[in-house]
């Protein structure tokens, strides 16, 4: 039963960050000035198997501003563009925070 809340929270946490994101990136694309702060962040990670990379990696990939490019060949840390990347230990914690650990919650 606790797996359910944890989908449901995961679920409406993602729904949100999708909306805005893509509030975020079309304001910047709609505005005459730039907005964004583009960056890579190399990410340690908890996932350790081949799925919870995937699901991460896709998560992120399908958030507006966010794409994976790389994952390490020992799957330890992941890369990722950032399109408004203010502060890298702040996305990098937030990420660990907020994205990975709901992920594995539900996951594990």
């Amino acid at each position: 039963m606790i797996k359910v809340f944890y989908l449901i929270d995961f679920f409406v946490f993602y729904l949100l960050d999708i909306i805005l994101g893509a509030i975020r990136v079309a304001f910047d694309v709609v505005t005459p000035t730039k907005h964004s702060t583009p960056g890579v962040v190399k990410i340690p990670l908890k996932a350790d198997t081949d799925f919870e990379i995937s699901l991460l990696s896709n998560l992120i990939t399908f958030s507006p501003g966010s794409m994976v490019i790389d994952v390490d060949p020992d799957r330890s840390h992941i890369y990722v563009h950032v399109m408004f990347l203010e502060n890298k230990e702040q996305w990098k914690k937030d990420f660990k925070l907020k994205f990975e650990s709901r992920v594995l919650r539900i996951l594990r």
